[in-house]
């Protein structure tokens, strides 16, 4: 039997305005990432200096943000602070960085319980607070303060013609500052610094925008993840894929083996936040602003790929517009970004290729490295790799010129040398020097003493001895010392002086 049913009729569900601010606050921004989504409202407002200040305040932080944009009058205030207010289907002029209408907003109060937003334009000042608790009990309003606060960054902004101050108070254990003592609050400035020179690296270099960001009046430095001014970086060749009605570019970088880097600071200035380990893969990048800093985006086939030793170098960078929100599923933080399906397998080619030169740069001592050895010439590999059913095999390259040079000496007792080079094959200590390498994340390069350089110079110049005469001795020299990490310099030249040429 049917049951009549009323006519339909809008039953209103407005929400609590106590629960969803608390459940806004809670989206997972930590200070770094929230300052970030501050900074991408200064870029979209032009600004051009960025000043950042963090005060302990005795174990109650507070925190502000100035910067000389084009600022904002009263009623564009208030709708720079209504939740939602430019959302993600709205049309945004090119470097505009926003995405939901909800970052600067849900970005300070997961940090603070109060946000005051302080603007001046054509010489007039604005200005609106946002009040957890005023929300909770009176609904979705902003207060017109009577006075400004008492701030030095206050100060600033009444000599600017135009910019906007954004302050933080009553910053609580959510966000991540609060409750810490006062080494700790700024150590994890440093964090903050850190992770704000990686994500703004191409303003604050020459790749896009110039824009200066300064930290309690330090200035921050950008970071390059791809170190492109290092002579020994590999650019592999880049492309634009085409997706829908729009396109980006992809180009894959192989950085240099950590031999390559001039010191220990060096290479672990190279590897950045978080280490070598951790920024390994895609640098997904919207607006030329850093989204995701090292991730190989659940690609890898059946078994995702992980962040491992061997492709720890391989890093691709990839530039999307702002129209490709949608199709790679930008969140509201501005952290993540997931690639359509329909493209999984082109960027998975591309990754398996970079990752195999990462590779082969990775292992290069001893075995053979695909990049141009020393004169030019392709170096003969003194270690020999071969994979079968039980694993991979390393064997001596018997005909390795120094090997074989030495081996002439040894007509009569050929098989007894051989006999000796198979002991050595089959004792390596691969395990061992797996975990060596794997707690030390990444082999080093070992530094020898006098005593050590020395030795080393003996045997060489013995070695050198028995290589053809017909070589130039620079030839033999560079010949036997193309496999070393970083030979010094002056071991080059006494091999020269003992063999009687000149460097």
């Amino acid at each position: 039997m049917r049951e009549d049913m009323t006519p339909e009729r809008p039953v209103e569900i407005t929400p609590s305005a106590a629960a969803l601010i608390e459940s806004l606050r809670g989206l997972g921004y930590s200070p770094e990432t929230a300052t970030a989504d501050l900074i991408d409202n200064s870029i979209a407002a032009n600004a051009v200096t960025i000043e950042l200040e963090f005060d302990w305040n005795d174990g109650n932080p507070q925190a502000g943000l100035l910067d000389d944009g084009s600022g904002m009058d009263r009623a564009t205030l208030a709708e720079a602070l209504r939740f939602g207010g430019a959302g993600p289907s709205s049309t945004r002029m090119e470097g505009d960085l926003g995405r939901f209408g909800l970052g600067l907003k849900t970005a300070s109060l997961s940090q603070c319980r109060q946000l005051t937003i302080i603007s001046r334009t054509a010489g007039k000042t604005s200005a609106l607070i946002l009040d957890v608790d005023e929300i909770a009990k009176h609904g979705w309003f902003a207060t017109e303060p009577a006075t400004l606060p008492q701030h030095p960054l206050v100060a600033k902004l009444l000599q600017l013609e135009h910019g906007t101050l954004v302050l933080w108070d009553r910053m609580d254990s959510l966000g991540g500052l609060s409750g810490l003592e006062k080494d700790a609050f700024y150590l994890r400035l440093q964090d903050i610094r850190a992770h704000l020179g990686m994500v703004f690296h191409r303003f604050l270099g020459e790749d896009a925008r110039r824009l200066r960001i300064h930290t309690n009046g330090r200035a921050i430095k950008p970071w390059d993840p791809f170190q492109k001014n290092h002579t020994s970086i590999i650019e592999m060749r880049s492309e634009r894929i085409r997706y829908r009605s729009s396109s980006f570019e992809i180009k894959p970088y192989v950085l240099p083996h950590r031999d390559r880097f001039t010191n220990e600071a060096e290479y672990e200035a190279a590897g950045g936040p978080g280490g070598w380990n951790a920024r390994q893969g895609f640098y997904v990048y919207r607006a030329k602003r850093l989204l995701v800093a090292g991730s190989w985006l659940g690609l890898g086939g059946a078994r995702a790929w992980t962040r491992d030793e061997s492709s720890r170098l391989a890093r691709i960078q990839v530039d999307l517009p702002t129209e490709m929100d949608t199709d790679w599923r930008i969140d509201v933080r501005k952290s993540q970004a997931r690639p359509p399906g329909n493209l999984r397998a082109r960027l998975t080619a591309i990754a398996e290729h970079c990752r195999a030169q990462a590779r082969e740069v990775f292992v290069w001592r001893g075995m053979g490295p695909r990049v141009r050895a020393q004169g030019g010439a392709n170096a003969d590999p003194l270690w020999l790799a071969s994979t079968g059913h039980n694993g991979t095999n390393y064997r001596i390259n018997r005909s390795h010129p120094a090997l074989a040079a030495f081996a002439t000496g040894f007509k009569a007792e050929r098989k007894q040398f051989d006999a000796l080079l198979t002991i050595i094959e089959q004792s390596v200590p691969i395990e061992r020097i797996w975990l060596d390498i794997s707690e030390a994340q990444g082999a080093s390069a070992r530094s020898m003493d006098d005593e050590q350089l020395e030795q080393l110079t003996s045997s060489l110049a013995e070695l050198a001895k028995l290589l053809p005469p017909t070589l130039p001795a620079a030839e033999r020299v560079d010949l036997l010392l193309r496999y070393l990490p970083q030979p010094p310099a002056k071991l080059r030249n006494h091999l020269l002086e003992i063999l009687g040429a000149t460097a």
